[in-house]
């Protein structure tokens, strides 16, 4: 397996991940408002290094990306 593939892999299973933490956060009213900031900054993070591999590989952009 290429390693821009497995990075994306990887990014897709972290944001996934950080996503049901999120969720979890705000059933649980665990400090919701500063949390989810931090999870929504985190997410963010990830996403601009995604775009990045996107420019190099087009061929890794999830179909519901693609305009």
């Amino acid at each position: 397996m290429d390693s821009l593939r497995n990075l994306e892999e990887i990014f897709d299973t972290v944001t996934k991940l950080l996503d049901k933490a999120a969720h979890q956060i705000r059933d649980n009213q665990f400090n919701t408002d500063k949390n989810l900031s931090k999870i929504g900054h985190a997410i963010a993070n990830i996403s601009e290094i995604r775009v990045q591999i996107y420019q190099i590989r087009p061929d890794l952009m999830p179909d519901y990306l693609k305009s």
